[in-house]
């Protein structure tokens, strides 16, 4: 009867442990979802366009569109998260080939990825943020950067 109760209780908890194990992996499986959900690998941990839908469009904040395969848009990433990480004006990165992405395309007449949409109290102004230079090699337009992503230059616009 012993060998039967320590059997049972071994079963016991080599299930329990089991469904420990289970749970765990499930939160964690649940946690990456969202934060991919959320977040952009390559801009780290800054506001997506999905947030972005939520969130009252009349504030001043800057919406920088990007395709992973544009050249252009690789040329002003460190540039633009660099300037954006200076800024007190949220910056929202928007992949032009989500849904939500092309809805903003659409809204604001953005015609090329690799484009800043300064929005300053409603008023809406596009930025080009990397082009080629006189040699054809495609260089980050800093000046441009700054100006669309610059908190103070635009405000009594």
């Amino acid at each position: 009867m012993k060998f039967l109760l320590t059997v049972f209780q071994f079963w016991k908890m080599l299930l329990a442990g089991f469904i420990v194990v289970l749970l765990l992996s499930l939160a964690g499986v649940g946690l990456i979802s969202l934060l991919e959900k959320h977040y952009v690998r390559d801009y780290d941990q800054h506001l997506t366009q999905e947030v972005y839908v939520d969130v009252v469009e009349n504030e001043n904040v800057n919406l920088v569109f990007y395709k992973r395969t544009c050249p252009y848009c690789k040329a002003g990433k460190q540039d633009i998260i660099e300037a954006a990480r200076d800024s007190d004006i949220s910056t929202f990165y928007i992949n032009v080939d989500t849904e939500d992405g092309q809805s903003l395309v659409q809204k604001y007449k953005v015609e090329r990825a690799a484009t800043i949409v300064q929005i300053r109290g409603g008023k809406v102004k596009l930025f080009d943020y990397a082009a080629e230079d006189r040699k054809g090699n495609i260089k980050a337009d800093k000046a441009a950067i700054q100006e669309a992503l610059n908190d103070s230059k635009n405000e009594d616009q």
